[in-house]
């Protein structure tokens, strides 16, 4: 048995996309008239045709758009009215669902659906809610020449108070600042289904710069608008673009180039303000992510714009347009620069930390000083002076080029090996700066009057031991040890100044000898070995060679220690080098 608790023709009204505070009650039965409990009931429209829509609003546990009946078997259901303004009829059923009351199989054809009808047909009105809210849809910021009409209709959005309810029907006013400056197409609009109205602009004659169109909301309280802003461009022939700042420079990947790139725009009339200029960009770069954007001129006819490089390295250019003139940016994004400390620099002979002094061959090791390198970079030809650039690479001892043996990025490691330039005066603080394709950075050294340091090389197992050779001009090798008495001679750098003195990537004068002014000593097994000669070696940039003699009493084996020292000749401090191996027979 089903029987409503709430009279069955109460007429029902509300705005559309509420909840009514007027809800409807019915009760279910069962044959012996007591209340059943947990019984879905909901409300079903007579006909889907209806201009209006209520349902239930859920109630806890049931489907959607439904209520379960409570203990005493009343389902209360609070109406929520559709979003759309309209009106129509509605019954209530419970249990399952039918498209509208006409679909129910009749009684007796054996597809009687499992929902029970109470055929009260329950009238309901809804209204439009009121416009509240208007807001700018699209088309500000658009463009056009005196006279001409804008590409895009002008289209703003009615809605409620929350602005959230598009509302349909409402009357939009639209008038322009300053006055004159457009007509509209049509003056006032009506907002459609979506809450959209919409006019076309067109500019008068007399329309410059920058006009403000502003869409009001009629027949209601208060002043209810919204505002466009569209531009009057005056036709204007471009007789110069101009470069004003910014060409030429360079900029470390991912960061900004330090000057803007700006422009001036000329007419025949004088300078163009407010002339929109095109920036195009070409390379690994950007301006504000973008590869093309377009700005305005100042009052003065300035335009300019902020360009970062991208995270590659390269060329980049910039091209600046304006009433087909154009002029071009011509930049370069750079890498980072070496990663550069005190602690970079190393004796080539020995690899002792911080041992450099002038005419002396250092290695720099640092990340950064080898970008893109593969393997190692030498000079072409195996004879003549040193390049100064090699590959990506330039190093400078305060100022001075300094001559480049080798650059290396192999196993994670970056390296390049340089002469100290021979007319750098020692001292304690002297700036060093390495500029690897294009990245660049600076750090001070300690360069002392002298720095030795002995060449080394593997032997057949393995074993570093000095570079040296035997009287015959055989190298010093497992196979072929120093013998006793012989007069060998070992190959360093870092000996200091030399009479005659040597310039930066030169070699001795031939047939003079360039000896080193300070006092050379050579330990074998560390006993002091007899010095024959110190000098510049006759055909080698940075390297010394001493030639000492082998004690004829001297121990014999594979790895006796070998070291020189020099005790300059200013009377500094004695400098020792890297501690080496001899093999002696």
């Amino acid at each position: 048995m089903i029987s409503p608790a709430t009279p069955p023709d109460t007429p029902i009204s509300g705005v559309a996309g509420t909840v009514s505070s007027t809800t409807v009650a019915l009760r279910v039965d069962d044959s012996f008239g007591n209340g059943v409990p947990n019984v879905a009931v909901r409300l079903l429209q007579e006909n889907l045709s209806d201009s209006g829509s209520v349902s239930c609003v859920t109630g806890p546990g049931a489907d959607p758009g439904s209520v379960l009946t409570d203990s005493t078997g009343t389902g209360t259901c609070t109406l929520l009215f559709g979003a759309q303004a309209g009106s129509g009829t509605f019954h209530v059923t419970v249990g399952g669902t039918a498209t509208n009351a006409f679909d129910l199989a009749e009684p007796g054809d054996g597809t009687f659906p499992p929902v029970y009808l109470e055929f009260f047909a329950i009238p309901f009105v809804t209204t439009a809610p009121a416009a509240g809210s208007i807001s700018v849809f699209s088309g500000t910021g658009q463009s056009a020449s005196p006279g001409q009409t804008l590409p895009s209709p002008l289209v703003a959005r009615v809605g409620d108070s929350s602005g959230a309810t598009p509302i349909f029907g409402a009357s939009v006013l639209w008038t322009v600042s300053p006055a004159g400056a457009a007509t509209f197409n049509p003056a006032n609009s009506i907002s459609n289904s979506q809450g959209l109205a919409s006019t076309t602009v067109t500019l008068s004659n007399s329309a410059a710069g920058a006009v403000t169109v502003q869409a009001s909301l009629t027949g209601v309280t208060g002043n209810i608008s919204t505002a466009f802003t569209i531009n009057a461009i005056i036709n204007v022939i471009v007789t110069t673009v101009q470069k004003l700042s910014g060409d030429g420079q360079t900029a470390i990947v991912g960061s900004n180039f330090s000057q803007p790139l700006a422009v001036q725009v000329n007419s025949s009339a004088g300078a163009a303000a407010n002339f929109p200029v095109s920036f195009t960009v070409s390379g690994p770069a950007s301006i504000g992510g973008q590869t093309s954007t377009t700005v305005k001129t100042d009052g003065t006819g300035k335009a300019q714009v902020t360009l970062t490089a991208g995270a590659t390295t390269g060329s980049v250019t910039v091209t600046a347009s304006a009433g087909g003139q154009t002029a071009a940016f011509s930049e370069t994004a750079i890498p980072v620069g070496p990663s550069l400390t005190s602690a970079s620099f190393f004796n080539a002979a020995g690899l002792k930390s911080g041992s450099l002094s002038p005419c002396s061959l250092v290695t720099i090791i640092a990340t950064g000083v080898a970008p893109g390198v593969q393997g190692t970079l030498v000079p072409v030809s195996l004879f003549g002076a040193l390049p100064l650039t090699l590959g990506p690479e330039q190093v400078a001892f305060n100022n001075v080029r300094a001559p480049i043996l080798n650059v290396t990025n192999s196993g994670g490691q970056e390296s390049v090996t340089v002469q100290v330039p021979c007319e750098v005066s020692p001292g304690s603080s002297v700036p060093v700066t390495v500029n690897a394709a294009g990245g660049t950075a600076t750090v001070n050294v300690a360069i002392q009057i002298a720095s030795p340091g002995i060449f080394e090389t593997p032997m057949s197992d393995g074993v570093r031991r000095g570079v040296m050779v035997r009287p015959d001009g055989s190298f010093v090798s497992l196979e072929n040890p120093a013998r006793r008495g012989e007069v060998i001679r070992v190959y360093v750098t870092g000996l200091g100044a030399t009479a005659p003195p040597i310039g930066t990537g030169s070699i001795a004068v031939p047939g003079t000898d360039s000896l080193v002014l300070g006092q050379v000593i050579v330990g074998v097994n560390n006993s002091g070995a007899r010095v024959i000669s110190a000098r510049m070696a006759p055909t080698q940039i940075g390297i010394y060679e001493v030639a000492f003699q082998v004690d004829s009493n001297a121990a014999t084996g594979n790895n006796l220690v070998l070291s020189v020292a020099i005790n300059p000749s200013d009377g500094s401090a004695t400098q020792f080098s890297n501690g080496s191996k001899i093999p002696i027979q």
